[in-house]
């Protein structure tokens, strides 16, 4: 195992599969919920394996009009069909996958839940993908900004998969499609959940 780091992370509403490899690695995560929203990042935004490559999918937020807001205090935007544009992207894209069944009713559970602001989101879907890891990693939720200048500060490098540090990446693992595209490495955790099930811990402790 590597000498434990602190990595500092930007809330994550569907957390890309690196971010659980860090913490399967012994690694402490900060997840900050003061920063200012940063629009179209890993905040609200997952990326699963459909059948034409990495998809996109967005959690919709109420637009801040150029104002500066702490991420925790971001309202989710329940007027625009998010929900069922997630639902018909994730049935289409896993329906076949292996754990599909057991998993999906849980995740649109957790959308469908009018969830009070972006940190009330967060700390339940959090909860949720360490509940179905069977996970309890060392983390921690902070309500005020943190402080912190490292190469393992997440808050603005991250926006998409390809952006995650090398050295988080799990295992590879049998993804949908896997006849059409090679390996797509820190999808959302929802892919590998999907794909591998009650084995995603030990692919995530590598």
């Amino acid at each position: 195992m590597n000498d434990e780091l602190l990595i500092v992370s930007p809330l994550s509403l569907v957390p890309p599969v690196g971010l659980f490899v860090a913490m399967a690695k012994g690694h402490k995560i900060c997840f900050d919920g003061a920063e200012h929203y940063v629009k179209q990042t890993i905040r609200n935004r997952y990326h699963i394996l459909s059948a034409n490559g990495v998809q996109t999918l967005t959690i919709n937020v109420v637009g801040q009009k150029g104002e500066k807001t702490p991420c925790h205090s971001i309202l989710i935007d329940y007027d625009e069909p998010w929900i069922r544009l997630h639902k018909r992207a994730l049935e289409s894209s896993y329906r076949s996958s292996p754990f599909f069944e057991h998993y999906y009713p849980k995740v649109i559970k957790l959308f469908e839940i009018r969830h009070s602001d972006f940190g009330a989101f967060f700390r339940e879907s959090l909860r949720l993908w360490l509940s179905l890891l069977k996970f309890e990693p060392d983390f921690s939720i902070q309500d005020e900004y943190v402080e912190f200048d490292s190469e393992f500060d997440l808050r603005k490098r991250i926006k998409s998969p390809e952006q995650f540090p090398a050295e988080f990446q799990s295992k590879k693992y049998l993804q949908v499609f896997s006849d059409r595209f090679d390996f797509q490495p820190n999808l959302s955790i929802l892919d590998l959940l999907f794909n591998e099930g009650p084995a995603a811990l030990s692919l995530l402790k590598g």
